[in-house]
């Protein structure tokens, strides 16, 4: 019998989710663009932030019924940025796998990506374990250093 914390999530429904949140960003940038005549990083932040929030808030949900067969509180700080964070890990091994083999692709623009997909996983693997090892003996980043080897 198949339990409902057996079922895998599917991940890539999160990352259709923040591609169209991207895509809105940007539509929403050129609007906020030809209104102001500048467009500041922080508003780009905020537009992007408000899309990419409520998709991690739907994981973290999805994760706490699915996986703890529980309905805790799904507006923790930590578990919203871990959410996230997983979001955006999984949609930056799809976006630079992609462009490093879209051949409708400039040849520089290929190889750029190419660069970068190859320390993505090492570097995400190497920045869970380093925050890991901070977080021993429920240690704190403050006044530490600890560093990670990307690839």
């Amino acid at each position: 019998m198949l339990r409902l914390a057996d079922l895998p999530i599917d991940i890539a429904y999160y990352i259709q989710q923040i591609q169209i949140q991207t895509a809105a960003t940007i539509k929403e940038s050129e609007n906020k663009l030809k209104e102001k005549g500048k467009l500041l990083d922080e508003d780009r932040i905020n537009i992007l932030l408000r899309g990419a929030v409520t998709t991690a808030k739907a994981l973290e949900e999805e994760i706490y019924i699915q996986k703890e067969n529980r309905s805790y509180d799904y507006c923790s700080n930590e578990m919203n940025l871990l959410s996230l964070a997983t979001i955006l890990a999984a949609w930056s091994g799809w976006v630079f796998k992609s462009k490093s083999e879209d051949q409708n692709r400039h040849t520089e623009s290929r190889e750029q990506a190419a660069a970068v997909n190859k320390y993505i996983e090492s570097f995400i693997r190497n920045s869970i374990k380093a925050g890991q090892r901070i977080g021993e003996c429920g240690g704190t980043p403050e006044g530490r250093r600890e560093f990670i080897d990307i690839g």
